[in-house]
């Protein structure tokens, strides 16, 4: 529990926005298994609409903290798309949980080219098939749920691998997750990149075809963090410690199988998720939908683990080189100061009791750090295949 004169002085009630999908269920568990309560905390949760309502409510101090998706502190404390504001992170929520998903029209037409499903998996028959179309026709639409997220960088990140330019050959548009399935069926779109349990409902529903999940492209990543307002961190550093301490117990909890039944009912209800357990079951569980594609387990969204909860500031130098990469983002300098800035291990240490490390040599030299955003973009940086946690490949 926390004892300091700041927070004592401030309001006690901690206000946390969420997006209604399956990877806000930390938050909730925390709520509804009194994890907020065992360390003080007095938490109103607030189901929001959109990540930019997410973004501007935290940067304007509608709410404290969030649900966030991992880039968006990194974006709005350089101000892309938005204001500028500090926001920050100290814990991350959730790894993977994200897949690639196309229409039956279009994957029907791909079968026709491709010489194997390996064509298809990897994006080659997709080439083809929309160098054969020519200019005379409207591009085919992908969706995603924000400019500024993992689902947005994996999408361009693999159609670029398979030649196809994600500005000119392809429109790529913003959609609500929970819209995708419905335009697909419609025709609206033709393919998406989204968390689970989107792709797999669509498989399941008999719409679509995942061709390939994000731990594919990526390998193991942060999907989801804790955001908080940084102004509110140096005026409640208590409560946030003790947040970030209710938060890791609750992904501990989801993590555990044997909560699954009571887990899937708690999101289910009005006012958090409001869908049916059986339209969740997939983001949690290793059962999937029957099809031409399983997933690897390596791909399973995982929320608890050190090597899960703790951030890293690669990750946000990772990110920041995407962003570089799809021109939302100019040069910039002195990026090592900045990612420790936004990805805080220190406090997430100082809260869970941890021993801090002793100071590192800088995660990049001065000439890579000169050198970071091009290398990056020029594909001379790439991840490794199992992800962050293994580090960069040159």
């Amino acid at each position: 529990m926390f004892n300091d004169e700041k927070d004592q002085n401030a309001d006690s009630q901690v206000r946390i926005g969420f997006i209604p999908l399956i990877d806000c269920a930390p938050f909730v568990i925390a709520k509804e298994k009194g994890f907020y309560e065992q360390e003080g905390l007095d938490v109103v949760l607030s189901k929001e609409a959109s990540w930019a309502s997410i973004r501007d409510k935290v940067a304007f101090n509608l709410l404290d903290g969030a649900h966030m998706l991992a880039s968006l502190p990194i974006a709005a404390s350089l101000g892309a798309g938005t204001v500028k504001s500090p926001i920050q992170t100290s814990f991350i929520v959730s790894h993977n949980g994200n897949g690639i998903t196309i229409g039956n029209h279009l994957y029907e037409s791909l079968a026709e080219i491709a010489a194997d499903p390996n064509e298809i998996r990897n994006g080659q028959a997709l080439k083809q098939y929309i160098t054969a179309r020519g200019t005379d026709k409207a591009p085919l639409r992908f969706a995603m749920v924000y400019p500024y997220s993992s689902h947005n960088y994996q999408l361009r990140d693999w159609l670029h691998s398979a030649g196809i330019d994600s500005d000119r050959d392809v429109q790529i548009i913003v959609c609500s997750p929970t819209q995708m399935i419905d335009y697909l069926k419609q025709g609206e779109i033709d393919g998406y990149c989204v968390g689970e349990p989107w792709n797999s409902l669509a498989v399941e529903q008999g719409v679509g075809h995942m061709l390939v999940t994000g731990y594919e492209i990526w390998g193991s990543t942060p999907e989801k963090v804790f955001g908080v307002n940084s102004k509110w961190v140096d005026s409640h550093p208590q409560q946030h410690l003790a947040m970030i301490r209710a938060l890791n117990a609750a992904c501990a909890w989801v993590d555990d199988g044997a909560n699954q039944t009571e887990l899937l009912n708690i999101l289910s209800r009005s006012e958090y998720l409001n869908c049916t357990v059986e339209q969740l079951v997939y983001g949690f569980d290793s059962v999937k939908p029957k099809g031409q594609f399983d997933w690897p387990m390596e791909a399973y969204q995982r929320f608890s683990g050190n090597d899960i909860n703790r951030p890293l500031p690669n990750y946000a130098l990772w990110i920041m080189g995407q962003m570089y990469r799809w021109q939302q983002l100019g040069n910039m300098s002195s990026l090592n100061e900045f990612v420790n800035q936004v990805y805080r291990q220190d406090l997430y240490f100082e809260a869970l009791g941890l021993p801090i490390p002793e100071p590192q040599v800088p995660l990049l030299s001065k000439e890579q750090e000169n050198e970071w955003l091009d290398l990056v973009a020029k594909g001379e940086v790439s991840l490794h295949e199992q992800g962050i946690l293994k580090g960069f490949v040159f």
